[in-house]
């Protein structure tokens, strides 16, 4: 199976989603640093499989059903009790979506962001905390599914940050264009609401907007020659404990079918 980890008889999987685990590898690993600073203890495999999300937007509920008894299956036999997953994506699958596609589902979902931010509230493990001012991006499925709006700010705020809101925020949040599978349906129209929620950014007269997503992340990124700098939560945790800040590998952003078919031939 493959399985590693950073205490051998942790019970909590982390699963860090198709995006983090196929194509931003390098984030995967800054999360697992992180985690061991924090002393956060777990195990992950290298078989993985997708948690199903866009397949169930898509219609597909027996193809879905069929992904979750595998992962289910996964997770019961390195005796998993605990999960905890830094996609907003997956947290909403597993936490909303499994108890219903599995009536046996029995596994917790830790709340990753209220996790973070009380490892954090221990002030000394801070080693940089960074002056300035930034606008955050309020993630669909861990907004309006989840209703998790607070903890990222205060994990922000708690590290320094000051946070200037986009007139759109919250509850009312615009959408980026980056969830529901739409940048593989409407590339075009994904990237105009990436624009848009850029736009907005600039309108409010800041340069970062954060996200705790790397859909988010992705879409957003692949707007290029906007003057908006995206930053995703791990550079800033990162950045915050004295770990070296990752320059992406990543620097084409745009071949989203091809992401897609390297997260489904697995």
């Amino acid at each position: 199976m493959g399985i590693f980890s950073y205490l051998k008889k942790s019970e909590v999987f982390y699963f860090p989603g198709c995006m983090l685990y196929f194509k931003y590898k390098e984030y995967f690993d800054l999360y697992k640093k992180i985690f061991n600073i924090l002393n956060i203890s777990f195990i992950t495999t290298d078989k993985t499989v997708c948690c199903g999300i866009e397949a169930l937007e898509a219609g597909y509920e027996q193809e879905v059903r069929k992904i979750a008894k595998e992962n289910f299956q996964i997770f019961k036999d390195n005796r998993v009790k605990e999960i905890i997953t830094t996609s907003p994506e997956c947290y909403k699958s597993f936490i909303i979506d499994y108890p219903l596609l599995i009536p046996d589902f029995n596994i917790k979902i830790i709340n990753f962001w209220e996790l973070i931010f009380k490892k954090l509230e221990n002030k000394k493990i801070i080693k940089n905390k960074i002056n300035e001012i930034i606008t955050f991006h309020d993630n669909c499925y861990l907004g309006r599914y989840c209703k998790i709006y607070d903890e990222p700010r205060k994990i922000l705020v708690l590290l320094g940050f000051e946070i200037k809101e986009m007139d759109n925020h919250r509850e009312n949040s615009f959408c980026c264009g980056s969830c529901g599978g739409l940048p593989r349906i409407d590339y075009e129209l994904a990237q105009k609401l990436a624009k848009e929620r850029i736009l907005q950014a600039k309108r409010i007269g800041v340069k970062k907007i954060v996200v705790f997503s790397f859909e988010n992340y992705n879409l957003l990124k692949s707007v290029h020659d906007t003057g908006i700098e995206i930053i995703e939560l791990s550079e800033i945790i990162g950045e915050a404990l004295g770990i070296k800040r990752i320059e992406s590998k990543n620097q084409e952003l745009t071949n989203e079918n091809k992401v897609l078919t390297e997260i489904i031939g697995e």
